[in-house]
């Protein structure tokens, strides 16, 4: 980027003027005329109806008027078309996004600003934080007034026979971008000043920003304007430049070329706010940044300076959106427009999920995957994938009635999974919206099957064993049951090793099951059921098992 200073101008205003001059004829226009009523006076009705005041000598002598201060009340004064000042024509508000209040002598007090409205000359408007305003003015002409923006419209004339143009527009902080419409007679000008300089068109597309110091910060898109000291001599700046004028003189630059967006996503899925990663330029201390609803970059709902990435904007209705992003150089003029197209798909919302929470692990046969209902949801999409791309999606469901999925059994692994709500349009139509954030779980593997218990019985106990699968350490649980369906458990324990030793049952018929839980504290399926029948005892008087010689329970009907 080139950039050169211009020698200091005197403390005077600077004035900006690209008298680009277009040739045409001046139309007719009617003459003016005037009742006189008590009290008026040439030099006053040469104020009020005058382009230049000054010419009142011109007015006394077609009216042959011979005394200026003493106007016989009740006679017509004419007052040429050649000579008279352009009529007030107001500005038509096009457009309004966000805050923007308006504040004229006719209405008190500061409005809310809408579109359709008719703005009148004098009339100051102030664009709130995220707010965007865009403005017509009588000659087809348009102003843009961007987030954090105050301003007067200080002058507002319009006569559309010869096409006198008037406009004037006291900047007092924030940034105004005008396209003129080409002004075809001398008497016409276009005006945005600042406290420091005044920059002045004559057809063309341009912009003009300040700050608290009232420093005037232009930038050129097309045709072009001159830079000018009051005390005389300039710089034309084309298209592609740029100037800068603040208390140490007037600093000019070539704009920086357009950003590459291509990191920009083509899809947003954020209710809550639009997040845009901004490109990297060494030369760019800054980005301004605007998002247009459908394809019309002047309807602005979104707008905003960003020293750094990612630029982030309050969230937005679903639909097409075009998004404008300007680097700004040091000295923070704007560079060349690069534009996006994006899409917002927020809703119907994701619902919120419950279960599996993040970094969960599962086992296959006990997974199920939960979340919130909606009110606005009449179905609910589930996807399970093994990446975070979601391209190795291994399930992925029709639109389910409730927000409750169980999925086929899973291998062993590490999953993803998410859900997206379904809706109906206005017109009855399926909406899908975005899917919401992914949940990471895992699949873990399910302790296997220990070998199946065997069981002996002792004079006063009953002794349970089984083989412990390889690939432990496991612990082990058993159950003893007085029913095949384990409704009626006599005995539940866990146990460190693959026995089990108790007191002996009283006579009858049981059911006898054993599984594994590994470190986690993951269950293993239970073992075959086996059967185990306590035959009645024979005992002594003080109820001791009755024996024979090699130590066995003595059974009833044996001797």
């Amino acid at each position: 980027m080139v950039r050169h200073r211009l020698p200091r101008p005197c403390l005077s205003p600077l004035w900006i003027g690209a008298w680009l001059l277009v040739p045409g004829l001046v139309l007719a226009q009617q003459d003016v005329r005037h009742t006189v009523q008590p009290g008026d006076n040439l030099h006053d009705l040469a104020r009020r109806y005058l382009e230049d005041p000054r010419q009142w000598p011109r007015l006394q002598a077609l009216n042959q008027i011979r005394h200026p201060r003493r106007l016989q009340p009740g006679t017509t004064l004419v007052i040429p078309a050649a000579l008279a000042r352009t009529p007030m024509a107001p500005a038509t508000v096009l457009h309004v996004a966000g805050p923007a209040s308006v504040q004229h002598d006719a209405a008190p007090g500061a409005t809310a600003l809408a579109a359709g409205q008719r703005v009148p000359e004098g009339a100051r408007i102030d664009v709130g934080d995220g707010g965007f305003v865009t403005l017509q003015l009588a000659d087809g002409s348009q102003v843009r007034l961007s987030a954090g923006t105050q301003t007067r419209l200080t002058e507002l004339r319009h006569a559309p026979a010869p096409g006198h143009s008037q406009s004037r527009i006291e900047l007092e902080r924030g940034r105004v971008d005008a396209t003129v419409t080409p002004l075809p007679t001398p008497r016409s000008r276009f005006e945005i000043r600042t406290r420091r300089a005044v920059g002045g068109v004559r057809g063309t597309t341009f912009g003009v920003a300040s700050n608290d110091q009232g420093d005037f910060i232009g930038d050129v898109r097309e045709g072009a304007i001159d830079v000018r000291g009051s005390a005389g001599g300039g710089t034309a700046l084309r298209a592609g430049e740029g100037a800068r004028v603040d208390a140490s003189g007037t600093t000019l630059a070539r704009l920086l070329p357009p950003p590459d967006l291509g990191t920009l996503p083509a899809v947003v899925e954020d209710i809550a706010v639009v997040e845009l990663p901004l490109p990297r330029l060494p030369s760019a201390d800054g980005w301004q940044v605007r998002i247009a609803a459908g394809d019309d970059p002047q309807k602005v709902v979104r707008n905003g300076l960003f020293t750094q990435s990612p630029a982030r904007l309050p969230g937005l209705e679903d639909g097409s959106y075009l998004v404008s992003v300007r680097a700004l150089d040091p000295w923070g003029i704007p560079g060349g427009a690069a534009e996006h197209a994006l899409v917002v798909n927020a809703r119907p919302v994701a619902p919120l999920l419950r279960e599996p929470q993040a970094g969960a692990r599962l086992l296959s046969n006990g997974l199920q995957l939960a979340c919130t209902d909606s009110t606005e949801a009449i179905g609910y999409r589930f996807q399970i994938a093994r990446d975070a791309a979601f391209r190795d999606v291994v399930e992925q469901t029709t639109d389910l009635g409730t927000c409750l999925h169980r999925p086929a059994l899973l291998q062993p692994g590490n999953y993803l999974w998410r859900v997206a709500a379904v809706a109906r349009t206005a017109q009855g139509e399926r909406d899908q919206g975005p899917f919401s954030r992914a949940v990471p779980f895992s699949v873990v593997a399910q302790p296997p099957t220990p070998g199946a218990p065997s069981s002996r019985s002792g004079a006063n106990a009953l002794h349970v064993a089984w083989s412990a699968s390889p690939g432990g350490p496991w612990r082990h649980q058993i159950q003893l049951a007085q029913d095949e369906r384990f409704s009626r458990i006599l005995d539940d324990q866990r146990l460190d090793e693959p026995s089990y030793t108790r007191g002996l049952p009283t006579p009858g018929l049981y059911h006898l099951r054993v599984r594994q839980i590994d470190a986690e504290g993951f269950e293993g399926p239970w073992s075959p059921v086996q059967r185990l029948d306590v035959p009645a005892r024979i005992t002594t008087s003080d109820q001791q098992p009755l024996t024979n010689s090699e130590g066995q329970p003595v059974q009833p009907g044996t001797r």
